[in-house]
């Protein structure tokens, strides 16, 4: 029940972000993260479904298997752009950036395709 009222008051004050005002420079910077993250969407998902990466309760990327050094690239900065989008959205929510990565991996766990490794909060790594 603890986290369910967390996840619902999370997702309230996360719908509420659009109505705060932000400078010029930090809309950019998020707007900027958000398109790489975009971008990277479709190989980040082959990692995924390949399981060379699995997505784990912190909200990042975690390597399941051997990669290459393309797919190491990928994956880290997948993992920065994340921090960085994780640390924005914590200082806008006066919240630590563990606990947006947990919210997010929360998230994440819901939409993930059957057969992606996923963590669960307790550490315990499954297939979807």
């Amino acid at each position: 029940m603890k986290n369910i009222r967390l996840t619902l008051s999370l997702i309230v004050t996360f719908a509420a972000l659009a109505l705060l005002p932000q400078s010029a420079n930090a809309q950019a910077e998020e707007d900027s993260i958000t398109q790489r993250i975009l971008q990277r969407i479709s190989a980040v998902d082959e990692l995924k479904i390949k399981a060379f990466a699995g997505e784990n309760n912190k909200g990042l990327l975690e390597q399941r298997a051997m990669l290459a050094p393309a797919q190491t690239k990928l994956m880290n900065d997948e993992n920065a752009d994340r921090k960085a989008l994780y640390a924005i959205l914590a200082k806008r929510l006066g919240l630590s950036v563990s606990v947006v990565g947990q919210v997010r991996a929360e998230s994440i766990r819901k939409k993930s395709a059957p057969k992606v490794w996923i963590q669960e909060p307790s550490g315990k790594w499954i297939q979807k």
